[in-house]
């Protein structure tokens, strides 16, 4: 039996330990909230700058690290920490959106000497990809200006390494076309009846080589880019044209066409430029490809055909190269690849192969 004294006693010794605990609680909220206090005055800056931006704008992007094995003569087996691209998105007001890539590739590093400021390191590549603000007023079409990917063909417009099967791009790409533009360009969605959707684009630019401040010659570049899908297939076509740098005129075009019929997927394209120097005979250059993808589970078995020729003038210089590769995705933002290729030119014999093994990770949404 238990005294009700006793009992009151342990009650009121209880209710002592309370308070001393309440009491040494406070003691230390005082201290965290003077050491809050000194850290928020010490980093208003930093706190004012980035923790705005980060209530602001979406952050993504994508990153990849390989290694490469070959038996070209010129090239040696090594490991590759190849792209660090973020994205930065930001939907302004209902009508207005900021996106920018910026792109890291092959682990930048820029030093230099500390009494001159010459370079005295350089290592990889940095650069701005997009950069651009758009006016979305309605949902059918939007208005984009500052430096855009050129919208040409397939691979050019869904190229990142998280959703393509291979590491390399197809040899045509970014050699017709300009890998960017720096312009306004106009984009136009509508149904084209039944399910189908026709997705337009047209654009202005400086032209290739003419990228950030100063564009190098008194033409400007135009272009457009017109794809149907319908149901499983979708066809296209792209044109471009400018007067570049060197004063050579050139007209580019390019089709392509796209099969998804699940667990298969079938994209090829075609493209053409005629390019005509001020001084000097024409010339053309052009290219193909067709890539083969099958899904299964986890896996994604592809196959691709490539075909690019510098120079339809002068014989024997074709190049062509047949790939092979495996992916496995770990997770739907996390892929493992093991590619091949074997490169073939017409006017050598310093065929060589290579073989990729890659881990390619999406950050965020893309």
């Amino acid at each position: 039996m238990i005294l009700p004294g006793l009992s009151f006693a342990e009650d009121l010794s209880g209710i002592e330990r309370l308070e001393q605990e309440i009491k040494e609680l406070r003691q230390e909220n005082q201290e965290i909230r003077k050491r809050l206090d000194t850290v928020a005055a010490d980093s208003e800056e930093a706190s004012d700058s980035f923790g705005g931006l980060s209530r602001l704008v979406d952050i993504s992007g994508y990153a990849d690290a390989e290694f490469y094995l070959t038996d070209n003569d010129s090239d040696n087996a090594h490991f590759r920490v190849r792209h660090l691209s973020l994205f930065f998105k930001k939907d302004i007001q209902k009508e207005w959106r900021f996106f920018s890539e910026i792109e890291y590739e092959d682990a930048p590093f820029i030093e230099s000497e500390h009494t001159t400021d010459d370079a005295e390191t350089v290592q990889g590549k940095l650069l701005v990809e997009q950069m651009y603000i758009e006016y979305h007023p309605a949902l059918a079409w939007n208005v984009r200006v500052g430096r855009f990917i050129t919208p040409a063909g397939l691979w050019n417009i869904y190229h990142y390494p998280p959703y393509v099967p291979t590491q390399t791009r197809p040899l045509m790409v970014r050699r017709i076309f300009p890998q960017v533009s720096d312009g306004a360009q106009l984009m136009y969605s509508f149904a084209a009846g039944g399910s189908s959707v026709l997705d337009t684009h047209l654009y202005a630019a400086n032209g290739a080589g003419n990228p950030g401040r100063i564009d190098r010659n008194e033409e400007k570049a135009w272009g457009a880019r017109a794809h149907l899908q319908s149901g499983s297939h979708g066809l296209g076509v792209s044109v471009y044209s400018e007067i570049d740098n060197s004063d050579i005129q050139r007209n580019a075009v390019g089709v392509h066409y796209l099969w998804d019929f699940s667990p298969f997927r079938l994209q090829t394209e075609y493209q053409y430029r005629q390019n005509s120097p001020d001084a000097g005979p024409d010339f053309i250059d052009r290219g193909f490809y067709a890539q083969l993808t099958y899904d299964i589970g986890k896996w994604t078995l592809a196959g691709r055909y490539d075909w690019y020729d510098p120079n339809g003038g002068e014989p024997q210089a074709d190049i062509f190269r047949y790939t092979g590769a495996v992916n496995y995705h770990f997770a739907h933002n996390v892929v493992g690849k093991a590619e091949y290729n074997r490169n073939v030119f017409e006017d050598s014999t310093d065929d060589y192969n290579e073989v990729i093994l890659s881990i390619v990770v999406a950050i965020g949404d893309l």
